[in-house]
């Protein structure tokens, strides 16, 4: 087994040079339009064997598999590795010693049921971004540092989209800070200035991404 990591961003023709006619079905040994070369250096024979399996990872997030899909579809089966959120349902996120009620599964499956809405299913997230979490520390940690930053690079710094996507549960808040300094220039155009807030980062603000009563009835 073979397996080239991030294959799309290789040059193909240096990974496999001759070899990409060899690891045709068709051409390895044995079968009825097998081919070898002779190898530059020592000069023997080489074919591919029927019993060598080569994966290449990718992700659909990257556009540049765009140039290689023509060259690669004959000689592979392309095959999506989808976020698995129900890999989640089993894992309790715990406040201090107390344990939570946020699913993550759930959390997970509405993110990116909005992302495949409003942008596309290719920049959905996976399940590995919260596959380690235990506390809500690790929690607040992961959506800070990695889930939120990968959002805003995905929708280009809208904020508004962002918000949307996390079905506005308060980390996503309005800048108001220097606003008299924008106070004229607002007027004109409406443009908001947003940021990631500081302080609404409670299991409440976890649930309201799937559940649209989740502040309310924790207010309640």
């Amino acid at each position: 087994i073979l397996i080239i990591d991030e294959i799309n961003r290789g040059n193909i023709s240096k990974i496999f040079g001759e070899l990409i006619t060899l690891i045709e079905d068709s051409k390895r040994l044995d079968k009825p339009e097998q081919i070898e070369i002779t190898l530059p250096y020592s000069g023997q024979k080489f074919g591919v064997p029927q019993n060598l399996y080569i994966i290449g990872t990718m992700n659909t997030a990257d556009r540049s598999i765009a140039p290689i899909d023509t060259a690669l579809r004959r000689r592979f089966v392309f095959e999506e590795m989808a976020p698995n959120p129900s890999l989640l349902k089993e894992i309790k996120v715990k406040d201090n010693d107390n344990e939570t009620d946020i699913k993550l599964d759930e959390l997970l499956e509405a993110i990116n049921t909005r992302i495949e809405y409003l942008y596309d299913r290719d920049h959905t997230i996976g399940h590995s971004y919260l596959i380690d979490v235990k506390t809500l520390d690790d929690l607040k940690f992961a959506f800070k540092n990695k889930i939120i930053p990968l959002l805003a690079e995905y929708f280009y710094e809208d904020w508004e989209n962002i918000d949307l996507v996390l079905n506005k549960n308060g980390m996503i808040e309005e800048e108001k800070s220097n606003s008299d300094y924008l106070k004229n220039i607002t007027k004109i155009n409406g443009k908001k200035i947003y940021k990631v807030s500081d302080k609404n980062w409670e299991v409440k603000n976890f649930e309201k991404i799937y559940k649209d009563d989740a502040l309310s009835q924790t207010n309640e």
